[in-house]
């Protein structure tokens, strides 16, 4: 069963955590789209500020991969310690339609974040929902985490987060041609990681 909810967000992010205590400490960026940590992890927008469309599955195995309708692909696995793992803002705003991700309790999960419209308002504010994303999860022990579709944005991630990311990517990843979008992504992550960690 799918269900869907527009998400407000701010910061450039929205989480996927239970009620334990976020372990910032643990984030690892690599992929620029999920970033999973020593329990929960956190989705990255594009947007700065507004709202965003999320749909939620809740699985018992994985389903095939369907990319037609998504820009960006990857898997993760999220561990869930305490409560309900649940799709939330990181700001006390959980939409109250979406459905909690663990209903086998406490655990590993593997997450398959979707993810369309990133690049149309890189950093912005976004009143109106340009970007969407479907987050899948159903029981899985951990693994390597996974680029299924990559863009612009994930190639960009890997390559800023190669020399601290041991996991093996398996497709191409260009060298990236613009410096100034490098260095914005690069400020926008800087700032993500202040405003966390201040939290």
């Amino acid at each position: 069963m799918t269900t869907s909810s527009v998400m407000f967000v701010n910061e450039g992010i929205f989480g996927v955590s239970d009620d334990a205590r976020v372990p910032m400490e643990t984030v690892r960026w690599s992929n620029g789209l999920a970033a999973p940590m020593d329990h929960g992890a956190w989705i990255l927008t594009g947007i700065n500020t507004g709202h965003v469309r999320v749909k939620a599955q809740c699985l018992d195995a994985a389903p095939s991969v369907e990319a037609a309708d998504w820009e960006e692909i990857v898997e993760v696995s999220v561990r869930s310690v305490a409560g309900d793992l649940c799709i939330n803002s990181g700001y006390d705003i959980t939409p109250d339609d979406l459905p909690a991700l663990n209903p086998q309790g406490p655990g590993w999960y593997r997450m398959r974040v979707h993810a369309s419209g990133r690049s149309i308002n890189p950093d912005g504010v976004s009143e109106e929902p340009v970007e969407d994303y479907l987050i899948a999860v159903w029981p899985q022990e951990p693994a390597e985490s996974v680029v299924i579709r990559s863009s612009k944005m994930i190639d960009e991630a890997l390559l800023a987060n190669a020399d601290t990311t041991p996991e093996d990517i398996s497709h191409a990843t260009p060298e990236p041609d613009d410096a100034a979008e490098r260095d914005r992504r690069a400020d926008v992550r800087a700032r993500l990681l202040r405003s966390l960690q201040d939290d």
